[in-house]
This record gives structure tokens, sequence and C-alpha cells, in this order.
């Protein structure tokens, strides 16, 4: 994994860049444009975000044409991001048994575009999230899908909640889903953004961490891209810790794109020269 000085080189982070999808949301259409753009810049890994207006997601045909343009630039997708399926709006057994069954649909496209890791956007964890999870941890069985939790800003949500509703799950296909920009301590802050927060918050996770959600904290906001000028993410530290956890999965980023940020791109494609840079100024 390393060089011989226990961290990263820039060879292995650019192998695992990732970026989200959320970067073009509501302002580009997933398309060879964009894609060949990512493919020019370095980033060929990308997390899929849910956009039915675009594509549906549990239709075969559908992401059959999404995973062929993908290929034809040279992007593997290695996640799917569904934002817009939560679990706390189930108030009978018939709603239940159909949202369980459309994830079931959008994890076996994912699997023929051989995508791995498949993450919503559950909210509290009550008997019915326990049930739904349960079911489709059962369906990703003796295949190589990980499905996963994602934690959230508000209390019940946390790291510390989703750790527990996973350790009750206990099933080595269902796991966490990090995103640094949502962490937040009792007092309100963002512990990935004071020193020693980071490693707290990776041990925290344990086992359980299959994919994250990386971008820049700035003014208690997130998804800025890293980096940028007031950022407070504690990288150098995030990426030892990272790296000191083994952890396996994509390095993913998720900033939002323009009119918000306009160099969106730009900065996620330096992100293995400049975090191996910034960590060997530690030494």
């Amino acid at each position: 994994m390393d060089h011989g000085n226990g961290f990263y080189t820039v060879e292995q982070l650019r192998k695992r860049l990732s970026i989200s999808t959320l970067v073009f949301w509501r302002y580009r259409p997933i398309g060879q444009r964009v894609l060949e753009e990512l493919a020019h810049r370095g980033i060929r890994r990308i997390e899929l975000l849910e956009s039915p207006e675009q594509f549906d997601m549990t239709d075969s045909g559908s992401m059959r044409l999404i995973g062929e343009v993908c290929r034809s630039c040279g992007i593997q997708i290695v996640a799917y991001h569904a934002q817009m399926t939560n679990f706390a709006d189930l108030n009978s057994e018939a709603k239940r048994i159909e949202r369980v069954d459309r994830c079931r649909r959008q994890i076996d496209t994912m699997l023929e575009l051989s995508g791995v890791v498949w993450g919503s956007h559950a909210r509290a964890a009550d008997p019915t999230l326990v049930r739904c999870y349960q079911e489709l941890a059962r369906h990703v069985e003796g295949t190589n899908a990980l499905i996963a939790v994602e934690n959230f800003r508000p209390e019940g949500l946390w790291v510390e909640d989703r750790i527990t509703f996973l350790d009750e799950l206990d099933h080595p296909q269902v796991g966490m889903i990090l995103d640094i920009g949502h962490v937040r301590d009792r007092d309100g802050a963002n512990p990935m953004c004071v020193p020693g927060g980071p490693t707290r918050v990776i041990k925290m996770c344990r086992g359980r961490l299959f994919h994250i959600h990386l971008h820049g904290f700035k003014d208690g906001r997130d998804h800025f891209p890293p980096f940028v000028e007031g950022d407070s993410i504690q990288w150098v530290e995030l990426f030892q810790s990272l790296h000191a956890t083994e952890y396996s999965g994509p390095v993913n980023f998720e900033p939002k794109g323009e009119p918000i940020h306009h160099n969106s791109l730009q900065i996620t494609a330096g992100v293995p020269e400049r975090i191996v840079e910034m960590e060997a100024q530690t030494r």
C-alpha cells in the first residue's frame, strides 16, 4: 500500500480517485462530453448520483446506455448514490415491499455495470429500516455488491448511530458511507476539522467503512472542492487514518460544481499530488 514511509503514493491515489456526478447535477447532463472531460483530467471513476430526470437506475435498458457511454470514455462506475431513496415514508407493508424491490433493481443494474457500492439516504434506524436492509443484504449475498448507509447532521443519524445500526445487522456486505461534511460532535462542531478528529472518526467506523464522500468544509458548509481557501478539513490526518486502517474503497470526492464552484474538476484531479506533498511536509 505504501512506498516505505507508511503513506500512499501519488499513483496509488490516482488509481482510486473517484468523483460523484453531483459535480454536474442540475447544470450539465451526464453524457459523452462531461465523461470525456473527466477522463482527460485523469478522473476515471465515478459515483453515479440518482438523477431520474436523466436516467432510471432501476431499468437495465436505461442504465445500459449510460454504461456504454462510460466505457467509450474510459470511465468506470464504482458506486450508485441513491440520494432520493430513503425508508422514512413507508406507512404500509405494500409500500415497504415496493421500496425494497426498487432498491433491488437499482443494485442489479449497478452490478450489470460492474459497480460495487450502493448507498441510500436512509433515515432513522427504526424496525422498518432494519427489515429493509436485512432483505437487501440477502439480495446481494453471492455477489460482490456492498450496500451502505450514510451519516447525516441530525442527531440519530450520526456516525455513532450508523455504527450501532450496522452492528445490529452484522452483515459483511452492509456498511458505511462516511460523509466528512456531515459529521458532528455534541457541540455542533465538525470533528473532521479538529486535530485528532479524523483519527477518532475513522477508528469508530472500524471495518464497516465501505465508501467515502470527501469535500471541502468552510464556514460550516460542505461540498466545496478540497483545499479551497478557508477549507478546515484535516486532510493529511484524514488520509493518514484511511491508510492506517487499510480503507480499500474508492477515494471519492463529492464537491458541487458550477455555478457554485467553477474549479471542482481541476482541483479534484490534482488531489493525489497535493495530498502526498502535504503529507511529506509533515515529516
